[in-house]
């Protein structure tokens, strides 16, 4: 006889019992046989000391659960109905099995999602691997607490599908802006949606420091290019769809009467319209964009656009401020409103702003410039960059 099977016999003795100390005995004993790693059960004790576990389980107290949960997370031989059970039983008790426990499967731990609550779903989003389909259940049914876990878990598979949906709530939850871009997985293209709303110091990361595949962001482009080219052809402006202002600019565009000093003369002539509208033909993106460049706060859009034509430090630098001083017309004139957003700048600022300018690479500006590009035509036409 096994040892093993003469130790179980005296638990089913012990499993009579009715008191909780005796209860409390029996599950610490069948758990030590599952974590005695000298002798392995074989297949009949394995079924015997499972079933004692199923049962007897049921019937304690919670803390007797908790404890057992703890000492059966890091099991690989854990009985699995058991494991199943205490998953999904009160957090107390889950955590641990939620957190480490490799016998759940991902239908499971998509079911316990799906079925609990915030609580069992954090525990699931810091696993140390959590799985795609995992993952797109905890973005469908999880909190902006539940999905900032999951973000700041390197060990997180997350899908296209689910990126594009923490991606754009990250336009409202500052808090998921960093730890996004942040993610060795973030497609580049949703890296450049965000620039339209993180701050300063994550524009400039974009633009310096994010660690992209030029290859496969090539590759990416060339693709989304080709996919919109038609759709482009089909859309091409009429002079009958332009405004007077966009019909102008483009016949100077045409003539080749449009170069960087033709911006500047634009804004010093305080015609904002006809400046939009020359950066969008000079930079080769449609209005739509031009326009969000032009009244994105900061001014680092401004810096993209110009670093992407290679403009002089000199001229960006004029940009700007004869673009602060017509949004502070503009204001003093209709009581506030200026089209573009008034900043009152101080010098480190513009400072900085400079500097950002001298860092940015050319060819991430212009980069970042097709990005935009291709989405503002992609969206257009129903479809996605990737």
């Amino acid at each position: 006889m096994s040892p093993h099977t003469s130790k179980l016999e005296n638990l089913i003795d012990v499993a009579q019992e009715t008191s909780s100390d005796k209860r409390r005995e029996l599950l610490e004993g069948v758990t030590d046989l599952f974590l005695d790693g000298e002798t392995m059960l074989n297949e009949q004790e394995t079924v015997i000391a499972a079933e004692i576990l199923g049962q007897v389980a049921t019937k304690v107290e919670r803390d007797v659960r908790a404890r057992l949960s703890y000492r059966l997370a890091e099991l690989d031989n854990a009985p699995i109905e058991l494991i199943r059970q205490l998953a999904n039983d009160d957090i107390q008790v889950a955590r641990p099995l939620l957190e480490h426990s490799t016998g759940l499967s991902d239908d499971e731990l998509v079911d316990i999602v799906n079925k609990h609550g915030k609580d069992h779903q954090l525990s699931i989003a810091v696993r140390s691997e959590v799985g795609a389909d995992v993952s797109d259940a905890l973005v469908a049914k999880g909190d902006n607490d539940v999905i900032l876990s999951l973000v700041n878990n390197d060990g997180a598979e997350i899908s296209r599908s689910a990126m594009e949906a923490i991606v754009s709530r990250s336009e409202s939850i500052k808090a998921l802006c960093e730890p996004l871009l942040s993610r060795k997985d973030l497609p580049p293209d949703l890296m450049h949606d965000m620039f339209w709303w993180v701050s300063a110091a994550l524009k400039r990361h974009i633009l310096t420091d994010a660690d992209i595949d030029e290859k496969l962001v090539n590759k990416m482009l060339s693709e989304a290019e080709r996919n919109t080219v038609r759709a482009a052809d089909e859309d091409e402006e009429d002079e009958g769809n332009l405004n007077r202002v966009e019909r102008t600019v483009r016949r100077r565009m045409r003539l080749g009467q449009l170069n960087q000093d033709s911006l500047v003369q634009y804004l010093r002539r305080g015609q904002l319209p006809e400046f939009i509208a020359a950066l969008g033909y000079l930079t080769d993106i449609d209005q739509k964009t031009a326009r969000r460049i032009v009244f994105n706060p900061g001014h680092e859009a401004v810096a993209v656009a110009c670093r992407a034509k290679s403009f002089d430090l000199s001229t960006f630098s004029t940009i700007v401020l004869l673009l602060d001083g017509s949004a502070e017309n503009n204001a003093s004139e209709t009581g506030g409103t200026g089209a573009v957003q008034k900043q009152l700048r101080r010098p480190e600022e513009v400072a900085g702003l400079l500097d950002l300018y001298k860092q940015i690479p050319i060819e991430n500006a212009q980069r970042a410039m097709r990005f935009w590009a291709i989405r503002n035509k992609s969206l257009d036409n129903g479809k996605t960059v990737a």
